[in-house]
Order: C-alpha cells, then sequence, then structure tokens
C-alpha cells in the first residue's frame, strides 16, 4: 500500500526530480491561481495542460484550476 501511495505522489507532481540549471539551488515557479512562488521539489501538485507544466502550492488552488483550467493556463 505504501508502494501506491508513493507512486501516486509522483504522478500528482510531475517536476518532483526536476533540477535547476545551477547546482545547489531550484528555480521557483508561479502558481497560476494564486500567484504564489513555487519551489518544483515541493509543489502540492502539478497538471499537464497544451504541453505545459503547472504547479500548485496547495491542492485546493489545484482543484480551483481544474474547475477553468483554460482561464488559468491563458496567463
Amino acid at each position: 500500500m505504501l508502494e501506491l501511495a508513493s507512486k501516486h505522489k509522483e504522478e500528482e507532481n510531475p517536476m518532483r526530480h526536476h533540477k535547476d540549471h545551477t547546482p545547489g539551488t531550484t528555480a521557483k515557479v508561479v502558481d497560476p491561481v494564486c500567484g504564489m512562488k513555487v519551489d518544483p521539489a515541493s509543489a502540492a501538485a502539478g497538471r499537464e495542460r497544451s504541453g505545459r507544466t503547472f504547479l500548485f502550492c496547495s491542492h485546493g488552488c489545484a482543484a480551483t484550476f481544474d474547475t477553468n483550467p483554460d482561464h488559468y493556463a491563458s496567463h
């Protein structure tokens, strides 16, 4: 059961293993819903849309994105 939970977490955050090109640092991205800066390694959730990856600070922001992804993906 623990293995399934780990697999689910990886699917939820596709950028979990993403590294910046600068050793020792991780570039932060902006949550498209609330504007908060998010570290890709610790993002609560992620979504793929039109070939782009969107990362979120919380599951709430991800759920809000899901209600109208075209609105948030266009910004």
